[in-house]
């Protein structure tokens, strides 16, 4: 992957620089997570943002609901989570980049430190979200399908 200096420096005069390359993560996405449905959804709101919500479906009710944002300030690019359990909205920067995977973390949050989004093909991709906590390191994954 790239280093960070290269990666997330995006060129402010060049408009193909912003959320372009990510857009393969917009649309409807669903997968199997334990005894429950994950559904992760984007939709794209400018060139400098894309929004996104997140839930869990399990025994037909609607549970872990998240606002999810990615966005770019001309310089580098952020993925936001607002979740009921958290009083703001937490921000990750990005990391590290490449044709089909993206990195974004926060060292000082404490659970996830790190999400990664992975495509791994037209219409399926991987979501980890991982951290370090007392010296074990906790990761869930989520293998997704697009629905549209």
């Amino acid at each position: 992957m790239s280093s960070p200096e290269n990666l997330n420096q995006l060129d402010p005069s060049n408009e193909s620089n912003k959320l372009t390359p990510l857009e393969w993560l917009l649309g409807q996405w669903e997968g199997d997570q334990g005894t429950g449905v994950y559904h992760e959804e984007w939709g794209k709101v400018s060139e400098k943002e894309f929004r996104g919500k997140a839930y869990l479906i399990k025994n037909s009710e609607i549970t872990n609901q998240e606002k999810l944002k990615l966005y770019t300030d001309d310089t580098w690019v952020y993925f936001v989570a607002d979740v009921s359990h958290n009083p703001d909205p937490v921000s990750f920067k990005m990391t590290g980049m490449e044709n089909s995977k993206v990195v974004f973390e926060n060292p000082q949050h404490n659970f996830p430190q790190k999400i990664t989004y992975e495509k791994i093909g037209s219409d399926s991709l991987l979501a980890v979200i991982e951290a370090e906590i007392d010296g074990i390191l906790k990761r869930i994954e989520f293998s997704l399908k697009k629905l549209n």
